[in-house]
């Protein structure tokens, strides 16, 4: 877990990524070479308290290929044998990008993330 954060229970995790609505803030995730996304507060509180740095770095590093693509769907799921599987598409089942984590402690089994010009959220913050 993030130092910066305080542990929390996977059900109050879950609550509060259901709880945003909106977003009054972008937070900047950079990578090294300038790519990078805005966040909103949702998309920080995940990237903050699912220790989720990661995540988000994979989404921007697929931006080289979809730059195109101005609105872009990503879930992530626990698969049954333990690991990952990060999936973008454009909304309309078209896959655009897959890859496989074989490991994180992410506390959900899945979350769903939307990349919409260049900024990044939760569904219930659009």
């Amino acid at each position: 877990m993030n130092t910066l954060t305080t542990r929390i229970s996977k059900e109050e995790f879950k609550e509060t990524l259901e709880g945003f609505a909106g977003s009054e803030n972008h937070y900047l995730h950079r990578l090294p070479g300038g790519l990078s996304c805005k966040l909103t507060d949702g998309a920080m509180y995940a990237r903050e308290y699912g220790d989720a740095y990661w995540l988000f770095d994979a989404i921007v590093s697929w931006q080289v290929k979809l730059k195109n693509c101005p609105f872009q769907v990503w879930d992530l799921i626990k698969q049954g044998n333990g690991s990952w599987f990060i999936q973008c598409t454009d909304g309309n089942a078209h896959v655009l990008a897959a890859q496989e984590i074989n490991y994180t402690d992410f506390p959900i089994p899945e979350i769903t993330l939307w990349l919409v010009d260049g900024v990044c959220m939760l569904p219930n913050e659009y």
